[in-house]
C-alpha cells in the first residue's frame, strides 16, 4: 500500500510531527510504501520526494517591510495555495497513492490540496490534533483573556476578530476568520475528507458541536515506541511538570498548590512566554528552595529525569486534546495528576494510575500533592498500573491494526507494497 503522509512540517516541531514520523516508522515496518508531502524547511529530514514539497514561508519577519508583504502573501497562502494545488498534482502525475492522511496542513500547505486528492479517487482521511476545523485560533481559548472560548462554534468565526483571537491583533485574527469562512463556503474540508481520526473522545465531541459529521469522526488515542522509554518504579526525591511555559498550561496553580505542601523538589522543564513570570511568582511564594526551572531539556536527559520523578503533574487550563508529555509519563511508570480538561481525563483512571483535579482548583490539586510526595509504596502500585495501561492502549501493533481499519472505511482497497 502507498500512503501519502502530508504535514506542514518534515522535522519534529511538535506533537503533531512526533505523531507523523511515529506512524510513518510503523507503516514501514510492515511493508507499506510512505511519501511525504510537506514544506521545504532547513530543519527537514532528507527526503527524495522534497522537491514536490511547497516553498517555505515566515509568518513572522522582523522587517516593517517584510512584515507588509508577508501579510498580504499569507493572506492568498493560508486561504488557497495555489503552488500547493500545482504541487500535489505534479506528485500524483509521479505517483498513485491509496490513501492520503492529513496531520496538520493549514496555513503552510492550506486545504485546496483537497479537491486535488478527491478528483484523483484517493480517499483521505485527517489526524485532528488541534481545533482548527472549528476554531479559527485552533485552541479554543482566548490568550488575551486566559479563559476557554467557544464562540465560534457555531460557525460565527468574527468573533475571532472581535477577540483578536490570534496575536492580539484585529488584522492577524481578520486574515484566519477570513480563512475559516472561505473554507466553509467552499466546503473543502467538509466535502473532500472522509474520516477524521481523533486522539481524544473529548475533540471529537467538539467537532461535531461545529458541524463535522458524527459518523466520519474515529476515536484511537496516539501511539509511541514502548521500548524507548526507560521504566522506573522506584523514584527520587522530586516530581516534575514538564513542557511549554505558557499561561494555558495552569503552571501557576501548581506553583500556588505546592507552596502549602513544601515536600520534596518540584522540576519545571520548558520554557515559554511565562517563564520569567513563573519564576517571580515562585520567589513571592518562597519556593526558591523547592522548585528548580531547568530550562528546556530534550532527549534521554529528559527521559532520565521524567523516569526518575515520583509523579507527573499536567495542571493544563486549555482543552488539551490528547497530551503526549502523558503517553511519555505512563509509559515510563509514572502517575499522572492532571486537570479535568479536555483529553487529559480520558487518559487517567482516577487513583489506579494517576488523579483528576478540578481544573484551577489550588486546594484540591494541593491535597494531592500531599497524598503522594514521598508515599513510594503507593507511587510505584500507580505506577505499575501507568505502565499496563500504556502497553494496552498505544501499542504500535494494536494502533497500526485499528488504522488500517480506518482507512478501510474512507474507502481504501488494503494491499502490501
Amino acid at each position: 500500500m502507498k500512503i501519502l503522509m502530508i504535514d506542514k512540517y518534515y522535522f519534529i516541531k511538535g506533537g503533531a510531527e512526533r505523531y507523523f514520523f511515529e506512524l510513518a516508522k510503523i507503516f514501514e515496518s510492515k511493508g507499506h510504501e510512505v511519501i511525504p508531502f510537506s514544506m521545504k524547511h532547513p530543519q527537514n529530514y532528507e527526503t527524495s520526494w522534497e522537491k514536490y514539497f511547497v516553498d517555505n514561508i515566515d509568518f513572522n519577519p522582523e522587517s516593517k517591510f517584510q512584515k507588509v508583504v508577508t501579510g498580504i502573501r499569507s493572506m492568498v497562502r493560508i486561504t488557497y495555495s495555489i503552488q500547493a494545488k500545482k504541487r500535489m498534482e505534479r506528485l500524483l502525475d509521479k505517483v498513485k497513492p491509496d490513501v492520503a492522511h492529513l496531520h496538520m496542513i493549514d496555513h503552510q500547505i492550506s486545504p485546496s490540496i483537497l479537491p486535488v486528492l478527491k478528483s484523483r479517487g484517493i480517499p483521505v482521511i485527517q489526524t485532528v490534533h488541534t481545533y482548527k476545523p472549528v476554531c479559527p485560533s485552533y485552541r479554543l481559548y482566548n490568550m488575551g483573556k486566559n479563559e476557554i472560548c467557544e464562540k465560534c462554534l457555531d460557525g460565527n468565526y468574527y468573533h475571532a476578530i472581535i477577540e483578536k483571537c490570534h496575536k492580539g491583533s484585529y488584522a492577524a485574527s481578520f486574515m484566519l476568520a477570513f480563512e475559516m469562512y472561505v473554507h466553509k463556503w467552499l466546503g473543502l474540508y467538509t466535502k473532500n475528507i472522509d474520516l477524521y481520526h481523533v486522539p481524544s473522545m473529548f475533540m471529537g465531541q467538539k467537532l461535531v458541536q461545529g458541524g463535522i459529521e458524527k459518523d466520519k469522526i474515529h476515536h484511537l488515542f496516539y501511539t509511541i515506541d514502548l521500548n524507548s522509554y526507560p521504566v522506573r518504579y522506584d523514584s527520587d526525591d522530586y516530581f516534575v511538570y514538564y513542557g511549554r511555559l505558557s499561561a494555558e498550561k495552569g503552571v501557576p496553580v501548581l506553583l500556588k498548590a505546592f507552596s502549602k505542601v513544601k515536600k520534596q523538589k518540584l522540576k519545571i522543564i520548558g520554557t515559554g512566554p511565562e517563564e520569567k513570570n513563573l519564576k517571580k511568582l515562585s520567589e513571592e511564594l518562597g519556593l526558591n528552595k523547592w522548585v528548580e526551572f531547568t530550562g528546556p531539556v530534550y532527549g534521554d536527559e529528559l527521559k532520565k529525569i521524567v523516569s526518575g520523578a515520583q509523579f507527573v503533574v499536567v495542571p493544563s487550563e486549555w482543552y488539551d486534546n490528547s497530551p503526549l508529555v502523558m503517553y511519555e509519563s505512563l509509559a515510563m511508570g509514572k502517575p499522572v495528576i492532571g486537570s479535568n480538561m479536555g483529553g487529559i481525563p480520558e487518559l487517567i483512571k482516577n487513583g489506579e494510575d494517576g488523579y483528576i483535579f478540578e481544573q484551577g482548583n489550588v486546594d484540591e490539586l494541593m491535597e494531592l500533592l500531599g497524598r503522594m510526595i514521598g508515599d513510594k509504596t503507593h507511587l510505584a502500585a500507580l505506577g505499575k498500573a501507568a505502565r499496563v495501561k500504556a502497553e494496552k492502549i498505544f501499542d504500535p501493533d494494536m494502533h497500526y491494526n485499528k488504522m488500517i481499519s480506518f482507512y478501510q472505511a474512507a474507502g481504501v482497497e488494503i494491499h502490501s507494497s
